[in-house]
């Protein structure tokens, strides 16, 4: 088994990283964002890691940051799921965090730019082109 050095250990215990997807009213679209959060944790065993929805799915966005709220945390990092730096980003999302500053003044929450387009995205296009079914 992996283990992290007690000093890194203790680090993990007062970080904790929430994924932010958009949500969708199909089950099925909301549930690949907890396998991310599954491949995420794969990376980094033993990293605290939720997830959470802005619209048509639970948990949303407060409801996430309360689950992970506790006396040890100190430090959440929201990663958002989006390609684009749109109007969640802009203004939703830094909305939703301003208001929860002011009710969780204990933790500091940092706000990650979008996934955003990477050159490693190309691989996976073409990967995607390759498995289409031809007409």
């Amino acid at each position: 088994m992996l283990r992290w050095p007690k000093s890194l250990e203790v680090l993990l215990l007062k970080q904790a990283i929430l994924l932010v997807g958009h949500g969708s009213r199909r089950s099925e679209a909301n549930e690949e964002l907890a396998k991310l959060r599954e491949m995420v944790d794969r990376k980094r065993p033993g990293s605290k890691i939720t997830y959470g929805f802005l619209q048509f799915a639970k948990p949303n966005l407060r409801e996430a940051l309360a689950e992970l709220d506790d006396d040890e945390l100190e430090e959440v990092t929201i990663v958002p799921v989006f390609l684009y730096d749109g109007i969640h980003m802009q203004e939703d999302i830094p909305a939703i965090l301003a208001e929860e500053t002011m009710e969780r003044p204990h933790l500091r929450l940092v706000l990650a730019p979008v996934l955003g387009i990477d050159e490693r995205m190309a691989e996976i296009i073409w990967d995607r082109v390759d498995a289409a079914p031809k007409l």
